[in-house]
């Protein structure tokens, strides 16, 4: 891993994690090159049809859509083996927009492909389905963040999350990762105010919860920020097999922020 957190996945590998290993499969996309593409660029608009599912190979996207008003909501991280772009393909144009937040290597299949390869193997359909279903399970963990939860269960849940899904990618240093996000994407991910962001993170700090060292962020009590937010990690899938810690039922933080 270089010291930017960057690490390439390749294709194998990127289906190895939808639980996909049919040797023709892996042959037929294997073949396809890798593109890269530099940050702040969108790869997917909303309103637009797409033909093409992306893998995700090093580097870190957004998905997110612009309000009439103008403000923007982050709905998920896309990180180093996802796949993405099946919705925007599936239905008549994308509902959300998805943009890069560092420079990313990705590979284009396109849809005929998909569909050709979904005939011969029916793991494909059930690993697609898998990487769907586990997507739906993190939104739905987001909205029940920006509704429910205060601004340290908000984003303690979600550097929690962030740290299960790269250390899934072997993206992660004892307890610490790389995380190449502003307070700006924190806020519109979390639903806050950026001062409000910077006010939580510095809390998290004082709490010995977690330490920051530019982007680098190191979760110093796992069990403590665990309890404080509410996380129980089962809806990561996979990712809480390998850390099975923080599952203990949570007890409700009583800080008021």
């Amino acid at each position: 891993m270089s010291k930017t957190g960057r690490r390439d996945v390749d294709l194998p590998g990127a289906f190895a994690a939808l639980a996909l290993s049919p040797e023709d499969i892996i042959h037929e996309a294997a073949g396809i090159p890798s593109t890269q593409v530099s940050r702040k660029r969108d790869i997917i608009v909303a309103g637009e049809h797409c033909e093409t599912v992306f893998i995700n190979h090093a580097g870190w996207l957004f998905r997110y859509k612009i309000l009439h008003n103008g403000n923007r909501q982050i709905l998920d991280f896309i990180l180093p083996g996802q796949v993405f772009g099946l919705q925007a393909c599936l239905f008549e144009s994308s509902l959300y927009s998805i943009a890069t937040i560092t420079d990313v290597s990705l590979s284009m299949i396109p849809l005929d492909m998909i569909e050709r390869m979904a005939e011969r193997s029916p793991e494909l359909v059930k690993a697609l389905f898998r990487s769907a279903t586990c997507e739906a399970a993190i939104l739905g963990e987001h909205l029940i963040d920006a509704s429910r939860r205060s601004a340290r269960e908000r984003i303690g849940h979600l550097l929690l999350e962030l740290f299960l899904r790269l250390k899934s990618a072997g993206l992660v240093e004892g307890m610490s990762f790389e995380m190449p996000l502003t307070q700006e994407l924190i806020s519109d991910a979390v639903g806050l105010t950026t001062v409000h962001v910077n006010r939580t993170l510095r809390s998290l700090r004082d709490a010995k919860l977690i330490a920051i060292d530019g982007s680098n962020v190191t979760i110093l009590d796992f069990e403590a920020l665990s309890r404080l937010c509410g996380f129980e990690n089962g809806y990561l899938g996979e990712a809480a097999r390998k850390h099975p810690t923080g599952m203990n039922p949570p007890r409700r933080a009583t800080a008021d922020d």
